[in-house]
């Protein structure tokens, strides 16, 4: 019987000590979703970017229609 309780104790031991050194998978799927997040956060900045540039590429020219079509309706 105290064959059988210091074998499970080294087993014990030797699985601590292994632990140690095997790679954490949770710390790796935490640096790809860390990863992935801070990637689709700079891609929506620049699309919003892009779509201000947009709008305000766009939205003087047609004020400036609006405003002449306004003229023309003075009588």
């Amino acid at each position: 019987m105290m064959i059988a309780i210091v074998t499970i104790l080294v087993i014990g031991v030797i699985l601590f000590v292994l632990s140690y050194f095997m790679n954490d998978r949770i710390e790796e799927i935490e640096s790809q979703l860390e990863h992935y997040s801070i990637t689709s956060m700079q891609d929506t900045y620049q699309m919003k970017k892009k779509i201000k540039i947009l709008e305000e590429e766009l939205l003087p020219g047609n004020m400036n229609q609006a405003a002449s079509s306004v003229e023309n309706e003075k009588p």
